[in-house]
């Protein structure tokens, strides 16, 4: 727990601030990076620069507020401007990939390897599914914000959410195969 003479420091724009900050802030913000990203060194960049702009912008934070949460926002942006910038950002409209369907049963013993699956399948979609599927189903963001933050209509957000939960059940059907 981050005390409030620390947030104050932070404020004031004092480094012994901002590395407490930091040590309890960037572990977790590394793994949102990590799953915006298609690797670790693209995490690395995107944590860099989240707590540069954090570090930048100490003084307008609202000490009332959760620093988590404000924290975590600047993280999001900050990777789906990375995205933008350094991957073909592209939302698909072909569907024909969907049409050829496979089923295979799971076994409960399966599902530790069932979610290190996922874990693999999730890394596989293209960066415009991916970054839906993350914003809505891990961070819990409406089509709406979604569509504010990226550009597009909310029926492109929930189009795209669509087809990439399609895509990733048929990529796990392959898998176990």
């Amino acid at each position: 727990m981050i005390s409030k003479e620390i947030l104050e420091s932070f404020i004031k724009g004092e480094k012994k601030g901002f590395d407490k900050i930091y040590d309890a802030y960037s572990p977790g913000m590394y793994v949102i990076s990590l799953r915006y990203t298609r690797c670790s060194d693209d995490a690395r960049d995107v944590l860099q620069e989240t707590f540069i702009k954090i570090y930048n912008s100490c003084n307008k934070y609202d000490v009332d507020l959760p620093i988590g949460a404000w924290i975590k926002t600047i993280t999001i942006r900050t990777a789906l401007d990375y995205i933008k910038e350094n991957y073909k950002f592209q939302l698909i409209n072909d569907e024909s990939y969907f049409d050829t369907a496979v089923q295979v049963e799971v076994k409960a013993d399966q599902n530790q390897d069932l979610k290190n699956k996922l874990i693999a399948v999730l890394r596989q979609l293209p960066a415009g599914y991916k970054t839906i599927f993350n914003l809505y189903t891990v961070d819990n963001l409406t089509h709406k914000e979604i569509a504010s933050y990226l550009g597009i209509t909310e029926g492109t957000s929930k189009s795209q959410y669509s087809k990439a939960k399609k895509m990733i059940k048929r990529l796990l059907l392959i898998e176990q195969v």
